[in-house]
């Protein structure tokens, strides 16, 4: 009889509509890093309102990320990547769930985390021409990063690049132009700094100085 009762309410369970939807979690994150990402981004819609946990496995245990009444609707939470201790994380994968008090559930979320504080590295592989006039040539830069990341260029301290491309070995090009105006003649300074996925920033490379002609 107990067997038929607990087959039947695993039946009804399955037929029942989720009482959580439209998963967001964040793929990888960097509590060091001083970017928009330094926090992982946990969302859902709840299907009723309930007394909801919502909390993430750690090496250590668990850590509580938020807990109270939440109404119907969109739930939007994010965890610092710290454990029950207030500690910081050891890099690696950790997996996020919802329990639902009322509702007598615990659902894992499908997306685990992962949280990442390694700096990647960049390097120029080419960077040509040294002399050009801008609108008529443009500069042609190729590099190689230690990991996917994007490749962000920066002339005489300022930020004129970033690439969509994350692959290990790119390629961009500057036009020679500041919002929409040809950047004045004489010596610039390039580098050229890569972004994780996790957004941490590498170190800069050395600057490499460019000549700019008149048109």
């Amino acid at each position: 009889m107990a067997t038929a009762t607990a087959f039947a309410v695993t039946q009804r369970l399955k037929l029942e509509p989720s009482p959580i939807s439209q998963t967001r979690v964040s793929d990888v994150f960097s509590p060091v890093c001083r970017c928009a990402s330094k926090a992982a981004s946990i969302e859902f819609s709840l299907r009723r309102a309930d007394d909801v946990r919502i909390a993430v496995r750690t090496g250590s245990g668990e850590v509580t990320v938020a807990e109270g009444s939440f109404a119907q609707g969109d739930v939007h939470v994010r965890w610092d990547g710290r454990d029950a201790s207030g500690e910081l994380v050891p890099d690696g994968t950790y997996y996020p769930f919802v329990q639902l008090k009322r509702a007598g559930r615990t659902i894992d979320l499908p997306n685990p985390i992962r949280v990442d504080t390694i700096r990647p590295s960049i390097k120029f592989t080419s960077l040509r021409p040294r002399v050009f006039r801008p609108g008529a040539e443009k500069l042609k830069v190729t590099y190689r990063v230690s990991e996917h990341a994007h490749a962000l260029l920066f002339v005489d301290g300022r930020r004129r690049v970033f690439t969509a491309s994350t692959r290990l070995r790119g390629r961009l090009q500057w036009y020679g132009k500041v919002r929409g105006h040809l950047i004045r003649p004489g010596r610039h300074k390039v580098k050229l700094v890569a972004e994780d996925l996790a957004g941490n920033r590498s170190a800069p490379t050395p600057w490499v100085v460019v000549r700019v002609r008149r048109p």
